[in-house]
């Protein structure tokens, strides 16, 4: 006869040994963690050459750094100027005196999972004072300003450890990291929303030898790899994803889909440079300043100290209008400070930005005949590998007016990328108002969060148009 007491020994016996197993398999899968002195040997080592415009009046610098001293007026607070005053204080610096306090932060981290290896994680935030940028339509002649204080621009490159990895001889420096890591990626932020990012990944049999050459689009501080390092973007070289918008270097903020050579200036001698503090490379570092490197995760802990009201935190950060806070993706409270964990979470979404906004629950208001209703339902969307191919969409959606019977609409589109806002878009669905199936055409305007779309169905001759998000 089987004890009570020795069926329970075992479970618990039996559960003990499964906890402590995957306590042990977690600990084998958990990435190894880096001393700070490990960190800043890597941020150091691989820490980029910056190519501003000849014409750039604003580069990047410390988020603590006081900017009112310039003036003989040290704040009580240092680095925690009203931003008016911040603009103002560093557009009254020389050039020279602009160069000098230039500063990149960093942070360095570990990612792993059961699928791939360890990977070892760069993040380079460059923080501008200012953004000033105008945006140009294409095939619809008008000019946006996108100009805010703040501007926070991320630069992420991905490292794999090599055989060297673990050969340290007890040392931990910059020649360490380079012959411990190689670069396996190069994510360069362009603009947020739906934008992707200028991207490089190091096939197989190749290496990337740092420091690299990033170039910086004026006014906005978009950045993308110079791979060739001659002094422009150039797709496929410089880049080896293809999307079917790639961003690439516009000083000019034309917002085509098909980037074209005049998008940029050249970055000749008359530009600006920006090197790392490393002395190592003297050749490629010939002519350029070099920047401070800080350890961004301080900055957090920095400003969480002061303690601010919610009027102090106003006043120096400033306050997204209501129209951007309405339609823009970018919350200009967020870029002098950004409140995210290195954990690779922004990386994460700045690689999905290519289907950002256009899969998920839809919600917005249409026009139902002659009356206005609202509209919930499902967006699914497929990118399309071809570059010339159209992406697909489907839609099922429900709208409801008052003093009509909902209504039903299932839709399946092709979506081509005409511009950076612009989608054309061509389909057919069914239409439970009359009971009717039919084509359709129009196009998808993206305005920050929205997406507004006029189309016109061929066999009811009818014009519809509506603005929704997608969550």
């Amino acid at each position: 006869m089987v004890q009570p007491r020795a069926v329970f020994r075992w479970i618990l016996r039996f559960g003990l040994a499964l906890t402590c197993g995957r306590l042990e398999a977690a600990e084998a899968l958990a990435p190894p963690e880096f001393s700070p002195a490990e960190r800043a040997a890597i941020g150091g080592a691989f820490a980029p050459i910056l190519v501003f415009h000849p014409l750039e009046h604003y580069f990047p610098t410390s988020s603590m750094l006081s900017l009112s001293a310039a003036d003989g007026t040290e704040p009580s607070r240092p680095g925690l100027e009203v931003w008016s005053l911040r603009v103002d204080s560093y557009r009254a610096l020389s050039l020279a005196a602009k160069l000098q306090r230039a500063a990149l932060g960093y942070r360095v981290f570990t990612r792993a999972d059961r699928d791939g290896p360890m990977q070892v994680v760069v993040e380079y935030w460059c923080y501008y004072v200012y953004n000033e940028f105008t945006v140009r339509g294409t095939w619809l002649p008008y000019r946006v300003r996108d100009n805010h204080p703040h501007d926070l621009e991320r630069l992420y490159l991905i490292l794999s450890p090599t055989g060297a990895a673990h050969d340290t001889g007890g040392v931990r420096d910059e020649a360490w990291a380079r012959a411990a890591f190689r670069i396996q990626s190069v994510v360069a932020n362009a603009h947020d929303g739906s934008i992707p990012p200028n991207r490089y990944d190091v096939s197989d049999g190749h290496a990337l030898t740092p420091p690299l050459t990033m170039l910086v689009e004026r006014g906005s501080h978009a950045m993308a790899p110079d791979i060739d390092r001659d002094g422009r973007f150039t797709p496929g070289i410089d880049s080896t994803a293809a999307p079917k918008l790639q961003w690439g270097i516009r000083d000019t903020g034309a917002t085509g889909s098909r980037y074209r050579d005049s998008f940029m200036d050249d970055r000749d001698a008359s530009a600006s440079r920006l090197c790392g503090p490393t002395e190592e490379f003297q050749a490629e570092m010939a002519g350029c300043l070099r920047y401070a490197l800080y350890p961004a995760d301080h900055l957090q802990s920095w400003f969480q100290g002061f303690e601010l009201s919610p009027r102090d935190r106003h006043d120096v950060l400033g306050r997204s209008p209501w129209l951007v806070r309405t339609f823009g993706d970018v919350r200009i409270e967020n870029l002098m400070v950004p409140p995210d964990p290195p954990d690779g979470s922004v990386l994460d979404a700045m690689v999905r930005r290519r289907i950002r906004g256009t899969r998920g629950f839809v919600t917005g208001l249409t026009a139902a005949g002659r009356s206005p209703a609202i509209i919930v339902g499902k967006r699914y969307f497929w990118n399309m590998g071809p570059r010339r191919a159209p992406d697909i969409a489907a839609e099922g959606v429900a709208l409801f007016s008052v003093g009509r019977r909902p209504q039903a609409e299932g839709t399946l589109w092709g979506s081509y990328t005409f511009d950076a806002i612009t989608n054309l878009v061509f389909g057919a669905g069914w239409f439970s108002a009359r009971g009717v199936a039919d084509i359709a055409a129009g196009s998808d305007l993206r305005v920050g969060r929205f997406t507004v779309r006029p189309t016109w169905r061929v066999r009811e001759r009818m014009f519809n148009a509506r603005i929704t998000t997608t969550f």
